[in-house]
């Protein structure tokens, strides 16, 4: 997936290891795992911990919503065949999350409970942490001396061969040589887990706002410097944590990423205009480019599929067919990149219609708007009821699309074929005023294509 990101999508991502360097002047010895020698370390580590962990009362349990949603978006990270398992600690402690060399990935029912309040805010912090895997942060290290890297080597090559017994000592070792570079490397590359962490989030269908709201969270009830590696994890935690960014910086970072890729959702029509203009590599690139935000989006596969379809007719006599492709993004993938709602403001915003509307009940604005808020609030009877009055007093364009939308949601929750005819009814109406909206025409499309009773 890395290699789809380009020039366009690596503008994203900022250097942590520029920012967060290595401070260390002594020389230093560079371990590099092989896969399988990295799954070994970390079904070691993991085994270590969880002893650990149990010894102090702790429970590590498996929750199948947790890992739905983290295999969820493993399939989208950079490394989709580690064999990621996902574990929950259960029992009083400060909240927690951590990955393992090989896909391990734990997460304490602390932090679900004190900051996660929705599958987005989840998705988030296993995002980061399965990025902390799929990017080798803990698979490549760079040890104290040659004497070091041998006998590591060894622990791991020997750990199939060993009796039962003495697994345990082994993997104990393992894990005091190993835990206190990892917590380092995990100091030095946080900003980075964070930015793929939260592409990852993104590319499976969560919301990116989820990232920013987590942080902020642990902010307000932990601090600016809150760490989830605890000395719980750590035999020997690294005295220098000055490389450990804050959290105020960490969601600095994340907004940058952010608006980047909004940039990158907004070149969709760029890449429209490269295909009239037969630029097709030009127009691949750019729906490369999308995709590796949005791999899920249809419209941009098929503008990709459009660009190599006539990069072929280019090398070839080519016959006299017509090939087709959308005009606008999906509205839902770039619903994803909006950040944390001001949910004050949209209610001052109604307030502010309610007033108009006691002196004027007819005002088409005002009792428009009003329903919108009231979609926007999910509260999708008041809003269906505020736009059919503003239909029946005034029949304007802005109000049969939105209320379509309103029944559009309904139908998607409860399908009914008269709802289903009177949302298509209201969106041929509204397109009769603006016949170039694509947002309206691919609403009918859906629709029409749905086959549901």
């Amino acid at each position: 997936m890395r290699k789809l990101i380009g020039p366009l999508l690596g503008i994203l991502f900022i250097s942590c290891q520029a920012i967060w360097g290595w401070t260390a002047q002594e020389e230093l010895q560079l371990l590099v795992l092989s896969e399988m020698e990295e799954r070994i370390a970390g079904r070691m580590a993991f085994y270590t911990l969880e002893r650990k962990l149990t010894e102090r009362g702790f429970m590590v349990t498996t929750d199948p919503q947790i890992a739905a949603i983290g295999q969820a978006i493993a399939r989208y990270s950079d490394r989709v065949h580690l064999h990621y398992a996902f574990y929950v600690i259960e029992g009083s402690l400060e909240p927690q999350a951590l990955a393992l060399p090989g896909g391990y990935v734990l997460i304490s029912r602390s932090i679900i409970d004190a900051v996660c309040q929705t599958d987005d805010d989840v998705a988030f912090i296993l995002g980061h942490e399965i990025a902390h895997a799929a990017l080798r942060h803990y698979a490549d290290y760079k040890l104290r001396d040659e004497q070091q890297v041998a006998y590591l080597k060894q622990l791991i090559q020997q750990q199939n061969f060993v009796a039962e017994e003495e697994q345990p000592k082994y993997s104990e070792e393992l894990h005091n040589i190993l835990f206190p570079y990892i917590m380092k490397l995990r100091q030095i590359k946080e900003i980075e887990a964070d930015q793929f962490g939260a592409l990852y989030a993104l590319r499976a269908g969560y919301r990116f706002s989820g990232s920013t709201q987590v942080l902020r969270r642990l902010r307000r009830l932990y601090g600016e410097d809150f760490q989830l590696e605890q000395d719980l994890f750590v035999p020997d935690k690294p005295s220098n944590l000055s490389t450990h960014p804050t959290l105020s910086e960490r969601i600095e970072q994340l907004e940058l990423f952010r608006i980047k890729a909004i940039e990158v959702s907004k070149l969709f029509p760029q890449g429209r205009d490269a295909l009239d203009q037969g630029n097709y590599q030009e127009a691949s690139l750019i729906f490369e480019s999308i995709l590796s935000l949005f791999p899920q989006s249809r419209t941009a596969r098929i503008g990709l599929g459009v660009a190599y379809h006539l990069q072929y007719w280019d090398s070839s006599e080519g016959d006299q067919f017509l090939l087709a492709y959308p005009g606008a993004l999906e509205l839902e993938n770039i619903q994803l990149l909006r950040g944390r709602p001001d949910w004050m403001m949209l209610q001052r915003a109604i307030a502010e219609y309610q007033q108009v509307l006691a002196v004027e009940p007819g005002n088409k604005y005002a009792a428009n708007n009003l329903g919108v808020a009231f979609a926007e609030l999910r509260q999708g009877k008041e809003a269906e009821t505020i736009l059919r009055e503003a239909l029946r007093v005034d029949a304007r364009d802005f109000i049969l699309f939105n209320l379509a939308l309103v029944l559009y949601r309904k139908y998607q929750e409860t399908p009914q074929p008269a709802m289903k005819e009177e949302v298509v009814k209201l969106l041929r109406q509204y397109l009769q005023f603006a016949p170039s909206d694509q947002v309206a025409v691919q609403y009918l499309q859906t629709l029409e294509q749905d086959e549901r009773p």
